[in-house]
């Protein structure tokens, strides 16, 4: 009897480890001039060679910005198949939605109902999967918010610098290989994605 407990529960635990080797979920918060204005929830599944990544976020800065952000990407083979990003305000005309697609040999992007097409085969590495990868040796990398590829720098000690349109740039620090801040530039100054588990 006591054997048939003991096989039970080493099932019971191996099957939990397994679900945390394949599930990984991390939290931020949001923090500008000292404040906390949002929030970050990044989960990670992983079903055989499906990889499934969703980003939620929200900020709320009360009279200047206000809008929450919701990111699911899902890979098959390390290859993206398919983003979606739709970003909602409540304010007429500010809402976004962007849906990037794998097709034949490339990728269509339909921004607000506006398509265009990525002319390449595949796409390896996204913005969304550094919240669970240190991206080493990555030099481009794909935006989902965007539709669009950008440039990664290595700066050293655990830091990358991703270049934005319009000059801007993202600055994510990682410790053991385990992302811990992200430096956001933005028009008012910059914020900061800092984690909390």
């Amino acid at each position: 009897m006591k054997g048939a407990i003991w096989s039970t529960l080493f099932i019971c635990l191996f099957m939990l480890n397994s679900a945390l080797l394949h599930a990984q979920t991390h939290n931020y918060e949001i923090r500008f001039s000292n404040h906390v204005i949002g929030n970050v929830t990044a989960h990670c599944k992983v079903n055989g060679a499906a990889r499934n990544i969703s980003i939620k976020s929200n900020v709320d800065m009360k009279l200047l910005a206000r809008f929450n952000l919701d990111i699911s990407c899902d890979f098959d083979n390390n290859i993206l198949i398919r983003s979606k990003v739709i970003k909602s305000s409540g304010k007429d005309g500010d809402n976004k939605t962007i849906i990037t697609q794998r097709e034949a040999k490339s990728y269509s992007v339909v921004l607000n109902g506006q398509k265009s097409v990525l002319n390449t085969a595949e796409i390896i590495h996204s913005v969304g999967e550094m919240y669970f990868m240190e991206p080493r040796q990555i030099t481009k990398i794909f935006s989902e918010t965007l539709g669009v590829f950008l440039t990664l720098n290595s700066l050293g000690n655990g830091l990358y610098e991703l270049l934005l349109p319009e000059g801007k740039k993202n600055v994510y620090k990682y410790e053991k290989g385990t992302l811990v801040q992200v430096e956001v530039s933005q028009t008012l100054g910059k914020a900061y994605i800092i984690r909390v588990s």
